[in-house]
């Protein structure tokens, strides 16, 4: 994983196609800021900021008052999150950090966030555990996440040309499935929203580089394998016009 997330190319990558083929044009990231219930003077945490794309997609609408900490376990990212906020960075900290032993005082912030990153997070319990506790009483975690199902005609594809591989593992670990009862332990209440949204693709390099930067095909297919996924892709383009690929995504949002 800390190879996968040594700088931001893969996640990068993963952004680029959804931010080109989206049919939902409004923006998970300024849906998700529509669900921000803080005060209007906050310090607010972000664990696996990433490379920053929630606050510069809301650049215009942060409040002068908020104070934002961002925190990930990858110095690079960090780094490039921090360059993709230049003019804002006035109203940001950030630090390496691990979402399961976090470096602050109990009882610190106003919010927190987390945004498609606590799947990936060794000991979910013990992250959320620690979330809780630097969390001051009756604030929320604001967790986005997808489902199972997520982009699973893409799951599909892939499987047909390199047998077991696999795009769509992480949300098993925690996703609109399960975050519910994962959350329901750690917090007082718990509610769902979801983001209604496809993919209508009309390239086959762009699926192909999301494809590639998945930790999960890491090694998997062999060069023949993946140039017969790519044909196959253009073929499908070529025939109908593009390929629509269905998502499910959404946001959990937990009150201490």
């Amino acid at each position: 994983m800390r190879e996968q997330y040594k700088d931001g190319c893969n996640l990068s990558a993963r952004m680029r196609l959804h931010r080109r083929f989206s049919v939902n044009k409004y923006g998970i990231f300024r849906w998700i800021f529509d669900h921000y219930s803080m005060p209007q003077s906050a310090r607010v945490l972000e664990i696996g900021s990433g490379t920053g794309q929630l606050w510069k997609s809301n650049a215009d609408r942060i409040p002068a008052g908020w104070r934002i900490v961002l925190a990930d376990f990858s110095p690079g990212i960090l780094r490039e999150g921090l360059i993709e906020l230049r003019g804002l960075d006035r109203r940001f900290d950030a630090l390496a950090a691990d979402a399961q032993s976090q470096p602050f005082a109990d009882r610190v912030f106003d919010a927190a966030v987390a945004n498609f990153m606590l799947y990936h997070v060794p000991d979910i319990p013990r992250a959320l555990r620690e979330i809780r506790r630097v969390l001051r009483p009756g604030t929320r975690l604001f967790a986005a996440t997808m489902s199972t199902g997520n982009m699973r005609e893409l799951d599909e594809i892939v499987r047909r040309f390199i047998p077991r591989a696999t795009i769509g593992a992480a949300p098993a670990r925690f996703g609109l499935d399960n975050g519910f009862e994962l959350l329901a332990d750690a917090f007082a209440n718990v509610t769902l929203e979801r983001y209604p949204d496809a993919l209508v693709v009309t390239e086959a390099a762009p699926v192909m580089d999301y494809i590639e930067s998945m930790s999960t095909m890491a090694g998997r297919g062999s060069a023949e394998a993946k140039l017969a996924m790519r044909q196959y892709l253009e073929g499908e383009i070529a025939a109908r016009g593009s390929i629509t690929i269905s998502k499910d995504n959404g946001l959990l949002v937990a009150t201490v």
